[in-house]
């Protein structure tokens, strides 16, 4: 098996604040944090296209795959970033998370469009030999105010895997807006009690099921929260995950809580970050 290290992040977004925790006095902090712990692929949430074009340029690198949320591609998104020392994107999309999936938009009652950016990953040496030892990584924020836009949103990303994933191992990344066990994070995990309303249609669909990654870890370090109000943790609010499906060992867990040269937390999110072997 080859050893992987998987990050979820969310950056913030660069809002128009005069406030000390804007963008430009974060933004090398969050590279060198990325840069100092060389994951091998990391799902980033709420950049927009300024800060995409700052994290291509800080991290050189990485390949960074994924469009904004809006029509034109602009808006937050929520990109993907892969070692390429070590491994090579095949394949990558984005779709919406709505009733509309290919269309851009909000789906129900979200208080913004939401979507799913996903990337078939092969190890570099794979070129020459098809596609041996892929694998496909999917990341995601689901919406911070509607219940149900959350609950909808899951269910069409689980909905998709499968046809998605084409058979190779899964690593689900993202800001789900809920905590473990909360219906969001059970309806990935395939284990949701009853129907969930929310299907894109009643036919049978091939499933995928994913576990956490950091309740299954036999090493876990850090926090048990990865929310900050940039000086301080927010405890006790997990709501960057990490799932994998069947095929993916889990070794060890952390949430990393460096602070910047400021002394403070570069994102009003901490990262988490898993040893994988795939």
């Amino acid at each position: 098996m080859r050893r992987l290290r998987a990050m979820t992040y969310n950056v913030r977004f660069a809002d128009s604040s005069g406030s000390h925790d804007r963008w430009p006095a974060r933004r090398d902090g969050v590279a060198s944090l990325v840069r100092f712990h060389a994951p091998d692929v990391v799902g980033f949430q709420e950049p927009r296209a300024g800060q995409r074009e700052d994290l291509r340029e800080s991290l050189p690198g990485y390949a960074l795959v994924g469009r904004g949320r809006l029509a034109d591609g602009s808006g937050e998104g929520c990109p993907i970033a892969v070692r390429s020392d070590r491994w090579t994107v095949r394949d990558h999309d984005t779709f919406w998370l709505s009733e509309t999936p290919e269309q851009p938009g909000a789906g129900w009652d979200g208080a913004h469009p939401r979507i799913v950016t996903w990337a078939r990953i092969v190890p570099s040496e794979a070129e020459r030999d098809g596609d041996a030892g892929a694998f496909t990584v999917c990341n995601t924020h689901l919406d911070h105010r509607s219940a149900r836009a959350r609950r909808r949103g899951a269910a069409t990303l689980a909905d998709r895997l499968a046809t998605i994933a084409e058979g190779t191992p899964v690593v689900v990344l993202g800001d789900l807006n809920c905590r473990v066990g909360e219906e969001p994070h059970r309806i990935l995990r395939g284990v949701a009690d009853g129907t969930v309303e929310s299907r894109e249609s009643d036919e049978d669909r091939p499933t995928v099921a994913l576990a956490d990654a950091v309740e299954s870890a036999p090493v876990r370090h850090g926090p048990d929260t990865s929310l900050t109000d940039f000086r301080s943790l927010v405890m006790n609010r997990r709501i960057d995950h990490v799932l994998v499906s069947e095929g993916i060992d889990v070794d060890a867990a952390a949430t990393l809580a460096d602070r910047d040269d400021r002394g403070r937390y570069p994102s009003d999110h901490l990262p988490v970050v898993v040893r994988l072997r795939v």
